[in-house]
């Protein structure tokens, strides 16, 4: 469900700020528009509320037994089995183009949508307008829950109307009622398009939105392709590195350089000096923007011009073989080969399918139009760009493209002159090496066209041949539709007729013409006769199943019936959308007039193609296209809006930096000289000697991985991180089984701690021995156990005995409270800081409550300028301790290095997940992007299952999951805070440590804002917190698939993604161990003045 800003209120839940890290301008009060009836107050004789209008199977009356307010509400009751109902207000009007608010409160009793309907997938209880496609609509209202739902839209029509529905898209049971229905006109762009989810390249700027990347540019030639090629800099390498795999599967670089020769060859000297001067900057931009291409010789190298040409020809080098076979030769009509091994290509072209209806055939009387996309899926993925540009010269224009196409190519493009393009593929025509590329040519019409003819003019122009075309055109001026069928010398123009242009259509349909890739005109068939076999042809026009299906569509719609709804379901039919396809699109007159567009992610049928699949290989870099519903783009709107958000933002507060770490007086806790690492297996005597078998072996792979050198940053880090892995497995496996006393265990076929207990004290005990003994001491403590017990058995006390000969004190205290005792240390830090005769003083007091634990740790104070680590030595009830700084200290963190295990609220990792798996619940969001939400879902609860359980766990959207169930269940949670009722829910109550926003993040003080940013997290279950939340939020569908194709391993709690890689992961901190500071002012001397 993509076209519409999707938002979701429950009851007792507001809405979270969206824009709280970037102060923007104080935009107007939403605007009400009038809706008859919106409380449902007066009721008509038949029961219904007055001015409103049911369909379906559903029971409709307007009653007074749940309302928000005033005396009645609007009640849909499903029939047992349930039921599709609508309910339709009377007519309402906006403004195209301008951004909107539509809600209700609703309550719902026993509503569930029917679980076994998919493409689309059944919703409950939602809210949607006349003019959205069937894909879109409000977040549908929880299960037994009331409170406002609502959805931002663009407005695509002038006037529309209110829908109330119980059952979109498939039956659903229960009763749902609505009341105080609102619509409002938004100002705030930012509701819509966050500023932290746009990036900006001079004029230019780029956000994602359903899938798409929405890019504007404007200015001179080379300005604009500077601005471009700095904003999809990466998606320009990626599609380079695809096409040369295409051209050569075992070596994309050399692929590529066939490409740029070929395109070096044919193409680079007849383009025009405009878009020569474009594709210059496009390069010079993805340079600025951090593009690297690897060459043959496997040296990364900036892109250069040549690149974006060869990109820009890729569409006409597709073509060039089969052009070649029916261009004439000095051979042509000569028989070199059997008839048979060159049989005619008829029917084998399904690339696209496009169609215009105006007039008579039309709601309205004017063009509706649109177009399927259909193309191979490893590269079709990455036609995802609307690129609207504002040139200095000619009309402004937006079309569908590849990343740093000049072109479409798709071919989907409107300008600011009412013209609209479309095109579907026909058989190729003979190649004219004199002539000039189409990539050339159909940029220069849809920047320069006034009209149908014009475009007709300049696409013929010194026509090359390549990638011939029915080009699906309208002209909103007049509401004329047309179709140009361009061969290489010969070409046919159809058009529905205005004044002074007759009407002439395929097949005489009145105000209505399809194309679907099937030449329909005898003389450019004729073109492709030429054979090296000079094999007959057959001419004759040959009816595919996608002609036969639009003539079944316009005897159903052709009388007047054409609009976005229906126009959307023929497109979403099948022949006329193929197994392969990419996309679609649509537009209306009315949309024209502000270059707005609807423009479907996926397949139109909502099916995805997923990687390995027939239609996308699982070549390197192959992603799976899914179905994100429809997107509607407001270009002129968005861009003034945007600009003036711009003009008045404040700077965004920077994170804190990470401090640089001064180990100097820390050297001795992380390093360990492997040399000095012990040999030798010693045996447990019994089970309750097992910690130190376990805790040694585990030790010794602790200290020999720490990293070597004089960088002690990585030694830190993997110390850190080990000791805080054992911290978190303890505390997950005490609080499902309980604690267990090291030398009380007993081994038990039934429980993990029996074993991981043992191990995890041991391991911290002969740690905290090493930090209070230092190296040496330690070293010889090991050598001196390990050397006298190697294949014996070793006994609790025969440790501590040996353990303090060798180390010439007695360790037994310190030993004995890790092995003979449960629990773990529970510090409360107090601090202090004041400015010293030399830089500054830091006091930190540590208490425990009960017997006090003997340890060692190190403590962090960072500073303005740094961070400075202190090792201290805790030994009774209330220790103090001063900590030296030359700079002034803001932050204290003890036990920065996890050297002793202490309770943490969140403890949980992204591993746990398949240690209780008979609990998990998988909740996938039915907010927003549905079809895919469901999916990934359900391919992660696959991919997790072949990890280890073999059994798939259950799965429910996020509007049919009650608290019950929530409380009771381990939850895996997909999507993001649009996507995901639940999210929502959560980042409203306030209760996860990351903001959430629509389409970007914010994460320990820092936002993420790109299309390819993820987090994965564990949690406390806030419903349970002896359960688990795992989150999976991702700013787009693409990234959530990346982030869950595979279930990953040796994850910590909390994991960043950027492009489908790890690109951050930890712990959750102990939040009660670290301590702002502020510093004490000495008190003023005698005599000094005070303000």
């Amino acid at each position: 469900m993509s076209h519409l800003r999707l938002m979701w209120k429950r009851s007792r839940l507001l809405w979270p700020t969206l824009a709280a890290c970037a102060a923007v301008p104080a935009w107007a009060a939403p605007a009400p528009i009038s809706v008859p009836n919106a409380g449902f107050e007066t009721a008509a004789s038949t029961g219904l509320p007055q001015g409103w209008t049911a369909s379906g199977q559903g029971k409709v009356s307007a009653r007074g037994d749940a309302k928000a307010e005033g005396s009645r509400s609007l009640v849909i009751e499903s029939p047992e089995g349930g039921a599709e109902t609508t309910v339709t207000s009377e007519l309402v009007k906006l403004q195209v183009g301008r951004l909107y608010r539509l809600s209700a409160w609703v309550r719902t009793k026993g509503v569930q949508a029917d679980a076994q309907a998919r493409y689309p997938t059944a919703l409950g209880a939602c809210l949607s307008m006349q003019s959205f496609p069937f894909t879109n609509c409000s977040p549908p209202q929880g299960a037994d829950q009331s409170g406002r739902v609502q959805v931002l839209f663009f407005a695509t029509s002038s006037t529309d109307r209110v829908r109330a529905h119980l059952g979109h898209n498939g039956k659903a049971t229960g009763t749902a009622w609505f009341d105080d229905v609102k619509l409002e006109e938004v100002d705030d762009i930012t509701a819509y398009v966050p500023m932290e989810s746009v990036r900006w390249a001079g004029k230019g700027f780029r956000y994602d939105d359903g899938g798409w990347v929405y890019v504007h540019i404007e200015g001179e030639p080379y300005e604009r392709g500077r601005q471009y090629g700095e904003l999809v800099s990466q998606e320009i390498v990626r599609y380079i590195e695809k096409l040369g795999i295409q051209k050569d599967k075992a070596d994309a670089a050399k692929g590529w350089a066939q490409v740029r020769l070929l395109a070096d060859s044919l193409f680079l000297r007849r383009f025009d000096p405009e878009y020569l001067e474009e594709m210059k900057g496009i390069a010079d931009g993805a340079n600025v923007g951090g593009a690297k291409f690897k060459g043959p010789d496997g040296k990364e190298r900036d892109l250069d011009v040549l690149d974006v040409v060869a990109i820009n020809s890729a569409v006409d080098l597709g073509q060039l073989e089969d052009a070649n076979r029916v261009t004439a030769s000095p051979l042509s009509g000569r028989t070199f080969l059997k008839g048979e091994d060159e049989n005619g290509r008829a029917g084998e072209g399904d690339h696209c399918s496009s169609f215009v209806a105006t007039k008579s055939a039309t709601k309205d009387g004017r063009v509706v139009m649109g177009q399927i996309f259909m193309w191979n899926g490893y590269t079709g993925v990455h036609w995802d760009v609307v690129l609207d540009v504002q040139p200095t010269k000619g009309h402004r224009f937006v079309m569908q493209t590849f990343p740093g196409g000049i072109h479409s190519g798709a071919d989907w493009m409107l300008n600011d002159a009412g013209i609209v393009i479309g095109e579907t593929t026909v058989g190729q025509t003979p190649f004219n090496i004199d002539g000039t590329p189409q990539s050339n040519r159909i940029r220069k019409a849809v920047q320069y066209a006034n009209s149908i003819d014009d475009v007709e003019r300049i696409l013929k122009d010194r026509n090359n041949g390549l990638y011939t075309n029915d080009w699906t055109l309208a002209d909103t001026k007049t509401d004329e539709g047309a179709c140009l069928l361009l061969g290489t010398a010969k070409t046919r123009l159809w058009r529905t007729g205005s004044k002074g242009k007759p009407s002439d259509t395929p097949g005489n349909l009145k105000d209505f013409i399809w194309a679907n890739n099937n030449n329909r005109d005898p003389e450019v068939r004729k073109e492709s006769v030429p054979n090296a076999s000079n094999a007959p042809v057959d001419l004759a026009f040959n009816t595919w199943n996608r002609d036969i299906a639009f003539q079944e569509f316009y005897a159903k719609y052709g009388k007047g019936g054409f609009d976005v709804d229906s126009a959307t379901r023929m497109m979403a039919s099948s022949p006329i959308n193929r197994p392969h396809a990419c996309d679609g699109k649509i537009t209306t007159s009315e949309m024209t007039e502000k270059l707005m567009f609807l423009a479907h992610y996926g397949k139109t049928t909502l099916r995805e193609k997923m990687v390995g699949s027939r239609w996308i290989p699982d070549l390197p870099g192959a992603t799976p296209h899914l179905s994100l519903g429809y997107t509607a783009f407001s270009p002129i709107y968005v861009a003034d809006k945007l600009k003036a958000a711009k003009a008045q933002q404040k700077p965004e507060p920077k994170a804190d930096a990470k401090p640089k770490r001064d180990f100097a007086r820390v050297k001795d806790a992380l390093s360990f000289d492997e040399k000095k690492l012990w040999a030798n297996t010693v045996f447990p005597a019994t089970d309750a000697d097992n910690w130190f078998g376990s805790g040694s072996a585990a030790y010794w792979t602790q200290l020999k991985d720490l990293p070597e050198g004089d960088d002690l940053s990585k030694a830190f880090d993997t110390q850190r991180d080990a000791l805080a892995e054992l911290n978190a497995r303890y505390l997950y496996v005490t609080a499902r089984e309980g604690d267990v006393v090291p030398t009380a265990a007993r081994t038990d076929y039934g429980r993990y701690g029996q074993y991981a207990v043992p191990r995890i004290k041991g391991t911290y005990l002969l740690h905290q021995l090493r930090l209070t003994l230092g190296n040496a001491k330690f070293a010889k403590v090991m050598d001196a156990v390990h050397g006298k017990f190697a294949n014996k058995k070793l006994t609790t006390q025969d440790f501590i005995r040996t353990a303090s000969e060798a180390a010439g004190q007695d360790v037994g205290p310190l030993v004995k409270q890790w092995v003979e005792r449960g629990g773990l240390p529970a510090p409360r830090l107090t601090t202090r800081a004041q400015k010293a005769k030399e830089g500054y003083e830091v006091t930190l007091k540590v208490d425990q409550s009960g017997t006090p634990w003997r340890f060692a740790t190190l403590v962090e104070v960072q500073t303005d300028k740094g961070a400075v680590l202190e090792r201290v030595e805790v030994k009774g009830a209330s220790d103090t301790f001063t900590v030296k700084v030359p700079d002034r200290p803001v932050r204290v963190v003890f036990n920065v290095g996890n050297d002793i295990p202490v309770a943490r609220e969140r403890y949980q990792t992204l591993a746990n997940t398949l240690d209780d798996w008979e609990k998990l619940l998988f909740v996938y969001g039915s907010a927003h992007q549905v079809e895919s939400m469901r999916t990934l879902a359900t391919n992660y609860r696959e991919q997790l299952a072949d990890a280890s359980p073999e059994r798939l766990a259950p799965l429910k959207p996020d509007a049919e999951v009650t608290d019950a169930e929530l409380a009771d269940r381990d939850l895996v949670v997909f999507g993001g805070l649009e996507d995901n009722g639940l999210l929502a829910r959560l980042a409203a109550e306030k209760k996860l440590p990351v903001e959430l926003g629509r389409r970007y993040f914010r994460w320990q003080g820092k936002t993420y804002g790109r299309a390819d940013d993820g987090l994965a997290m564990a949690l406390p279950n806030p419903w349970n917190p002896k359960r688990t939340l795992y989150l999976f939020v991702a700013n787009s569908g693409l990234e959530l698939w990346h982030m869950t194709r595979s279930f990953q391993r040796g994850l910590q709690s909390w994991a960043l993604f950027r492009a489908g890689e790890v690109s951050g992961k930890g712990f959750h901190a102990t939040e009660s161990l670290t301590q702002e500071l502020s510093v004490d002012l000495p008190a003023p001397k005698l005599g000094m003045l005070t303000p």
